[in-house]
This record gives C-alpha cells, sequence and structure tokens, in this order.
C-alpha cells in the first residue's frame, strides 16, 4: 500500500473511531474500580481488572477453548460476587458447535448460580457483538461474557464500541475469542487486556479408596496486553468455586516455558453434544 493509501485508512479510521465516541456520549467520571486477580498481574493490572472495561480471553490452542471460557466464567463469577445483578452469557451460536455447550452443573460447581445468569444465543457474530453493546450501556448485568467464533468482523471499530460501552455502562466485557488460538499477540483491538490461556492437569487429592480425585480446575495463563505487563510469563491458576479466588503457583513458570508445552494435546474441536 502506498504512503497516501495509508494516510487515507487511518484518516477513515479516524473518522469511524470520532462516531463511534459522539454515538456513546459522554462518559460518566467516576473512579475505576478494580478487582484484584492474582499477584503475579496485579501489579501489570493497576491493582486488578477495571469494571468498566473490555477484557479479551484467548485459547493458545484449539483444545483450549473450554480453558479460555472457564476462565472468563470464573472472572464472571468474581464481578458478580461484587454486586447483586445477574450476569448475561452471548455466544454465538456457531461458537457452542465447535466447542460445546455450557452445563448447568458445572456451571454451579464453578461458582455461577444459574439463577444469576441469563443466557442469549446469537445467530452470528455481528447479531453477538450488538446484544453485548447494549447489554453494556445499559448498565444493568455485572458482567456480560461473549463467545464468538467468526472474527472477521472484529476490529479496531468494534472492539472501540465494546470499550466505550463497558465504561459508559460502568461493567466488565469478557469476550472470548473462541477460534483466535496463536494469534493473542498478533491482534490489535481496543480491549484494556488480553489473556492467553491453556489447559493444565489439576492437582490430585487423595481418596479415602480407590484412585486419587481431580482437584480444582488449573489453566496456564499470560497476560498478553496490559500498560505494564511481561508477556514472557505464564502463571499456573487453580480457580477455587467455593472461594470465588485463584490460588496461583509463582513458581510455575521458573525457569520460562511456552505455552505450547503447557497447552492440552490434540487440536480438533470438542464434538458439540458434549458438555464443558
Amino acid at each position: 500500500m502506498s504512503q497516501s493509501g495509508r494516510a487515507e485508512g487511518m484518516a477513515r479510521l479516524r473518522r469511524v473511531i470520532a462516531e463511534i465516541e459522539a454515538e456513546a456520549g459522554p462518559a460518566i467520571e467516576r473512579p475505576v474500580q478494580r478487582l484484584p486477580l492474582a499477584r503475579a498481574f496485579d501489579s501489570a493490572l493497576g491493582g486488578g481488572l477495571a469494571d468498566d472495561a473490555l477484557h479479551e480471553i484467548a485459547p493458545a490452542r484449539p483444545a483450549d477453548g473450554a480453558a479460555a471460557m472457564g476462565f472468563a466464567l470464573a472472572l464472571a463469577a468474581r464481578f458478580l460476587s461484587q454486586r447483586p445483578s445477574a450476569g448475561l452469557v452471548v455466544g454465538e451460536g456457531f461458537a457452542s458447535c465447535e466447542t460445546g455447550a455450557l452445563y448447568g452443573p458445572g456451571l454451579i460447581a464453578h461458582g455461577l448460580p444459574l439463577s444469576r445468569l441469563v443466557f442469549v444465543e446469537a445467530p452470528d457474530a455481528d447479531a453477538a457483538f450488538w446484544a453485548m453493546e447494549e447489554a453494556l450501556k445499559s448498565g444493568g448485568p455485572a458482567a456480560v461474557i461473549g463467545e464468538i467464533w467468526n472474527l472477521r468482523g472484529y476490529s479496531l471499530a468494534a472492539s472501540r464500541r465494546l470499550l466505550l460501552a463497558a465504561r459508559k455502562g460502568r461493567t466488565p466485557a469478557l469476550l472470548v475469542l473462541a477460534s483466535a488460538y496463536g494469534q493473542a499477540e498478533r491482534m490489535s483491538s481496543a480491549a484494556e487486556t488480553r489473556f492467553e490461556i491453556a489447559a493444565l492437569p489439576s492437582a490430585r487429592i487423595p481418596a479415602a479408596a480407590g484412585r486419587d480425585l481431580p482437584g480444582p480446575v488449573a489453566c496456564g495463563a499470560r497476560l498478553v496486553k496490559a500498560r505494564l505487563h511481561d508477556a514472557a510469563r505464564i502463571v499456573r491458576l487453580e480457580w477455587r468455586s467455593e472461594e470465588l479466588a485463584f490460588n496461583e503457583d509463582l513458581a510455575f513458570d521458573d525457569p520460562p516455558i511456552s505455552l505450547s508445552l503447557v497447552a492440552a494435546s490434540g487440536d480438533g474441536p470438542r464434538p458439540a453434544s458434549q458438555p464443558r
């Protein structure tokens, strides 16, 4: 592309963003409330996750889609514990076909009572983004969780719309980029944070008889985008649903390892009929 073409493209993008900001209207000024996540990340996050921002979650590999969604739902449970309203879960229909549908008893065990969740299945990504934006602007939900597979329409302008809607409604947006495995560092968006998530084996709990029992859900988390961060660091997190908090293994990434080594094996999608 020529220099004049690039300049014209940047000017067009600036016009689009200006129109989005004008449509959103002035945001109500207030101190940002931050929800602590884990000691390894909180300093880079300015104390925790902002409750009026867009936060992206991407799987490290195709087999890590369920882990990425589980991480997003754990964050949602943390936000719901701070607010009386319900959470909104917006899913693109094709995403559930590729990665499997959410499982009610599993959500309860994860720390999310079904009475505090509203589910929306959108026919396509554009409808899912619209539903998220409208819900965020309303300020009604305690958190808005989205799972999107088709990311062709997810641009800098689209992410800017979600960010401004989150700020206007003072509501956190947790967006799972279901098909963005391996792309976390190459994406450009207006999100405040981006995490790359890999599935990890859970610790074992000794049983009184027979085989040991599986322990808390575990994942490898890497903070890819934040104002201050160490993109090379991977932290093992265990989700304690009864406490609605993460336990972290600060020694897990010493020596440094890559997400490709800790990701679960297998590149194929989960069957649609298999719950998560």
